[in-house]
Order: C-alpha cells, then structure tokens, then sequence
C-alpha cells in the first residue's frame, strides 16, 4: 500500500501541491468542521487560526494544511485572554510590546509543540487596537509605530515571521492627507517588518457589498491609500507584502446583524467575493484575505461561511494552477 501511494506520488506534478490562484482564504475560530475541511482540502494560499494552542481541532486544520500545501501561509493570531492587558499613551511603547510578548504571545506558543510551531508562518499582535492607542491622532500612532518595531523583534527573535497593524476596517481615518501623516508616524513598524521579513494586516471589508473601486477604496480596498502613500514617500518599502487577516462583509460588527448573511444571500455574497478576488489579484503586494468566519457560528452567525463552504472549495479547486504533464 505504501509502495503504491509512493508511486502515485512520484507522477503527480508540483503543481497539485500548490496553492490555488485565487487569493480568498478563511479565518478560522474554535472548530474544524466539515466545511472548512472541504476548503483546506482545496487549497487557499492563506488560513489564519484563532488560537490553535487552545484547539486540538485548529491544531488538525494546521497540520492538515501543510500537509498537503506545504507552501501554503498559516496565520496565528493569539486573543489576549489575560487580565489588564492594556497600553495607553502614558505607557512607555517598548516596555509594552515586552509586557504584550511576555504575558500573550509567548506563553500560547509555547503550549504548541515544536512541530505545530514550525507550521506557523505569520504571528500577529494586538487586535484592531483593542489594546492599545494605534490611529486616534498623529501622537497615537507615533507609539503604535514604536510598539510594533519592538513586537516585530521579539517575534522574529521567537523564529516567526512578525504580520504587524490588524489594522480595522475604515484605518487609519480621515483624509488622504490625514491617513499619509499617521502613516507616517508609524513608518519605524514598517521599517522593522520588512527587516524581518514579515509582513503588515489590514481588514478588508466592504460595508454595503460594493464593487466600485472608487468606494471600496474607503473600505475593502483602502489598503491601496497605503500603497500609493509607500510609493511617493517610501518607495524602499512599497514591496513590504500585506495580508488581510480579517475580510467580508461588515456593517457595525454586531454578529448577528452586520455580516454577509444578515444583509445578503449566498449568491450575493459569492458574486462579491469573485470581484472582491480579482482586484485583490491586480495588486502583488496582497499575499491573501482570511475571509471572517468559520468554526464558530453561535458566536458569529452572520458571519459564518459554512452555508458557502462547499461553493469556495468549488472556487479555489478552479483556480488551482494548470498540471503539465
């Protein structure tokens, strides 16, 4: 028997054990289930896990992936259980980022095994600023700035590649000039991500299912503003590969009301994720989106990509890359 998996193996191209061409993956929370298994299965270039220390199931999902994918990019965002994990101005930036790596990420990684470690490609920090000053006013995301250059050193030190910002949907506010300026303060993360070989997160998500760039640009498109901000004023840094960690449809956030399902059908939602997927593809610097969520509907209901799953693997399995023979 494993003589002739062996064999079958050896005559089967490179190609089948790439990734698919499409830049839509999930992000996935507390269960491995049935949907999401017939998504790894076909292949998404990214997946994010929510703390896969605390799931033996996410821990499967993560093996499974990179059994089959090897080439594949895992994310890992660690939720910041623990209490008074908080920062403000007043706080100095590099003693936080040590307290954050001391008392969140550090410990969730080392429950993993040496193994399941390796398999992770990306860890990411605080999320969306839940814990920390990161967009109010130009002084906020100096320190942001200062935070995420110490948090990018103690990640790659830890032997992970630092995926800085989770940056929220909408962020940084205001103006084009107002978002280059906080840009701008917070260009020392940026300097240290790349030096790192990581990467920065933002997440993607349209309000009202547009498909019209020049709206999209706010929301899940606005990563482009960045873009075009690291071309004119830091060209050395406008190759620095972003993933969307979280991406969809979202209104408010409420998890009944504000995801794709609440506000649309199925059909609807997969017709915005095919153009949602094409204007991803036109930007290089995109590695992927982790599509929010699977694993967990009776904690995101509106959000939960189950009813879809069976479509997106459908999806991703056409856009695998052609086998030559």
């Amino acid at each position: 028997m494993l003589y002739t998996l062996l064999s079958i193996l050896l005559f089967i191209s490179p190609a089948y054990f790439q990734p698919s061409r499409s830049k839509l993956g999930i992000h996935l929370i507390g269960r491995y289930t049935q949907g999401a298994k017939m998504i790894i299965n076909s292949g998404p270039r990214v997946i994010k896990l929510l703390d896969p220390q605390a799931s033996g199931d996410l821990k499967k999902a993560m093996k499974e992936y990179k059994a089959m994918y090897p080439q594949g990019i895992v994310v890992v965002r660690i939720w910041e259980r623990t209490p008074n994990v908080h920062y403000s101005l007043n706080d100095d930036p590099v003693a936080s980022a040590e307290d954050f790596w001391k008392r969140v990420l550090q410990p969730a990684i080392e429950a993993l095994s040496p193994e399941e470690r390796k398999m992770i490609d990306f860890l990411e920090g605080p999320n969306e600023g839940e814990t920390t000053p990161t967009w109010e006013n130009i002084e906020s995301a100096r320190w942001f700035g200062k935070f995420w250059e110490k948090l990018a050193e103690l990640i790659h030190k830890a032997g992970f590649r630092p995926c800085g910002g989770s940056i929220a949907v909408g962020n940084p506010p205001g103006t084009i000039p107002e978002i280059w300026d906080k840009l701008e303060a917070f260009i020392p993360a940026l300097k240290a991500l790349k030096k790192y070989k990581g990467a920065w997160s933002y997440h993607a998500y349209s309000l009202e299912y547009s498909t019209d760039p020049n709206v999209e640009k706010w929301y899940s498109l606005r990563y482009r503003i960045f873009y075009n901000f690291l071309k004119k004023k830091h060209p050395d840094l406008a190759n620095l590969p972003m993933i969307l960690t979280e991406g969809g449809i979202d209104k408010a956030g409420n998890p009944e009301s504000d995801g794709w399902m609440a506000r649309g059908n199925e059909k609807k939602y997969q017709e915005w994720l095919k153009w949602f997927d094409e204007e991803l593809k036109k930007d290089k610097y995109i590695l992927g989106v982790t599509l929010f969520q699977i694993g967990n509907p009776e904690g995101w209901h509106s959000f939960d990509l189950e009813p879809i799953a069976q479509w997106l693997a459908n999806y991703l399995q056409e856009n695998r890359p052609l086998i030559k023979r």
